[in-house]
């Protein structure tokens, strides 16, 4: 990925681009990561509006990361097979032109 989706429907367009490709797994990162994202920022707009507490940029992407990895390795024993890579070798794929 040359750069980061700018909508959802170029997340949903990423989704059905990768379901055609070799790694099955792709879709369900891409899902995750999509989940972790929106209910993130529900969170900082909560945070924004009921207590006046605003995060930068920075802060959002560590929280956005760290759950990521978080739930990614949760997930590595049970989805983890000779023939397709983790869940985070997959996430990492796709955040290392980012960090």
């Amino acid at each position: 990925m040359a750069s980061p989706p700018a909508s959802l429907q170029e997340v949903a367009g990423l989704c059905r681009q990768f379901q055609r490709s070799q790694t099955p797994c792709t879709v369900p990162v891409l899902k995750l990561l999509n989940q972790i994202i929106v209910y993130n920022l529900w969170r900082e707009r909560n945070a924004r509006i009921f207590r006046g507490e605003a995060s930068n940029q920075e802060a959002f992407y560590r929280v956005v990361d760290r759950r990521m990895r978080d739930r990614l390795l949760s997930l590595s024993l049970l989805s983890n097979t000779a023939q397709s890579p983790s869940l985070l070798k997959l996430y990492f794929c796709f955040i290392s032109p980012y960090s």
